[in-house]
């Protein structure tokens, strides 16, 4: 792989504003139930991105209000579901076959990760004996997506609405080696990989690749640590990195999002919108920490831990409009879901809350949380001992306008904007 550095331009953007009088108003929002402990659902804990077990398995909500979500059966067995308040619908479980006569169906004894897009079609992981990603559109496995045997994963799927699943394939013999592998039907595209344990480390090899996530641009986010020259011994630094299979030469291109060579020291998991934008949480060399935006040239801090926040957990979501939502830990104790630096305007909701005639003991939200209408799917569990999926959907209210004096002069704001570019390129064997 080769790593080319270029430093464009200064860009340097202009701001003309209105000085209103009006102070910020706190975000209202009305909850909805998508289903909880009380009826036949168990438990909502499950598998989370990258294979690991969360507290509480997190929901992913689609521009539709569609919630996608796993649970644990009162009957036994484990399910992905979706709901949007109204109405369930199973997508896949244990205690039945899926898939459709004639063609194949599956015995599946392990769900994993999921993706919903927005036409209601979830991407899983599962296990029928191998690790397979499925969707519910094809109710068949995705050719290639497959462990061909007890040494190869595949699992943390990501959906977008061309159908194009992205995911990572882990081959855990030797050393191991795993790669972000996209298709829809079937594996056409490689993102990103590992070095094989037979190759030499090189300048902008990849170890460490996180889950990834998909654009509908077929653009793919993620985290990955990053050799800095051709040593075995040399440290490795690590980053946000993007790329959609484009090839120089023969040679996977990369662009890097932020990396720990500047005032970064290690990140979260990214999610990206369709603009192209990545939001992720990171740890500053300065000892902050914050949940930061970027595109490659600019970096914008959406929230850090210099202020009413202590902590930031798991991945941000961002919608296409850029706003951001995060879990957070706050300083005067508890957690909640944010959109912004604000802990009282930027509020979703927050531990100690009430919801539902009970009051919230513990928060879960990720990467697919957020959707374009400011709706946000998460988990909460309750005092009264039930824990469900619920939906926070915004009430718009009008703000109120002021009036501008006939004569008076509004100010400007210029900000200045400087950045760099990375390239990467990496050689395929």
């Amino acid at each position: 792989m080769k790593l080319n550095l270029s430093l464009p331009a200064a860009l340097v953007g202009l701001c003309l504003g209105l000085l209103g009088t009006g102070e910020a108003q706190a975000a209202s929002f009305t909850f909805t139930k998508i289903a909880d402990t009380s009826g036949l659902f168990d438990s909502f804990r499950g598998q989370g991105i990258g294979g690991y077990e969360p507290i509480s398995a997190t929901p992913a909500i689609n521009n539709q209000g569609t919630v996608a979500f796993s649970a644990f059966l009162d009957a036994g067995g484990k399910g992905i579901f979706t709901g949007n308040g109204t109405t369930t619908t199973s997508i896949a479980n244990t205690n039945s076959l899926f898939g459709e006569r004639p063609t194949e169906v599956y015995t599946l004894t392990e769900l994993g990760s999921f993706s919903i897009n927005d036409v209601g079609n979830v991407a899983f992981s599962a296990n029928f004996g191998t690790s397979g990603i499925f969707t519910s559109e094809l109710k068949n496995v995705i050719e290639g997506a497959i462990g061909e045997d007890s040494f190869t994963d595949v699992y943390s799927p990501s959906l977008n609405n061309v159908g194009t699943v992205a995911f990572l394939q882990a081959i855990s013999r030797f050393s191991g080696l795993t790669t972000i592998l996209a298709g829809e039907e079937s594996v056409d595209n490689v993102i990103a990989s590992t070095r094989f344990y037979t190759e030499p480390p090189a300048a902008g090899v990849f170890e460490n690749i996180s889950a990834p996530m998909i654009n509908d641009q077929g653009t793919v986010a993620f985290s990955a640590d990053v050799y800095q020259s051709d040593s075995f011994y040399d440290d490795l630094s690590s980053g946000i990195f993007t790329g959609n299979g484009t090839r120089d030469n023969g040679e996977i291109i990369t662009n890097t999002i932020a990396d720990s060579n500047g005032a970064f020291n290690r990140f979260s998991d990214p999610s990206i919108n369709n603009s192209g934008t990545v939001a992720f949480s990171a740890v500053l060399d300065a000892g902050l920490s914050g949940v930061f935006t970027g595109n490659g040239t600019t970096t914008t801090t959406i929230a850090d831990s210099s202020g009413a926040f202590n902590s930031f957990f798991g991945t941000p979501s961002i919608n296409d409009f850029g706003t951001v939502a995060f879990l957070a830990g706050l300083d005067a104790g508890g957690s909640g879901i944010f959109t912004g630096n604000n802990p009282l305007k930027d509020k979703v909701i927050v531990t100690g809350d009430t919801l539902f005639g009970s009051t919230v003991q513990e928060l879960s939200f990720y990467r697919e949380g957020l959707n374009n209408s400011g709706q946000v799917a998460f988990f909460a569990s309750l005092a009264n001992g039930t824990g469900g999926i619920f939906r926070a959907d915004p009430i718009v209210v009008e703000p109120p306008k002021d009036v501008p004096e006939p004569a008076s002069v509004l100010g400007l704001l210029a900000v200045g904007t400087f950045g760099a570019t990375s390239v990467m390129k990496r050689k395929q064997k």
